[in-house]
């Protein structure tokens, strides 16, 4: 499918530094709090979980390498600033 993050782009190897510009805002549905975010905490977020979901722009995020992944494809659109939505599994579902 085109503009699907490819899995085998998420493997390679991806220099973080390339994105020590960009800026994560991460929004909390539940809370419905929205905060800064830096790549290294991203990085400590339970991925395993299956539970919460996080998703930029309608596509869901189910790793850190698949994070760097989308956050590359925006780089080269030329966007700066990314919104992570992060909700419980649930709510995302029910369309809240």
């Amino acid at each position: 499918m085109a503009g699907t993050p490819s899995r085998a782009a998420a493997g390679r190897g991806i220099d973080e530094e390339r994105f020590r510009d960009i800026k994560l805002t991460v929004s909390d549905r539940e809370m419905g709090e929205s905060r800064s975010c830096t790549l290294e905490e991203a990085k400590t977020w339970d991925w395993n979980n299956p539970e919460i979901w996080r998703v930029i722009g309608g596509w869901q995020i189910t790793s850190y390498k698949v994070l760097l992944d989308v956050l590359s494809r925006k780089l080269e659109s030329g966007r700066t600033e990314v919104e992570i939505v992060v909700a419980p599994r649930f709510t995302m579902l029910s369309g809240g």
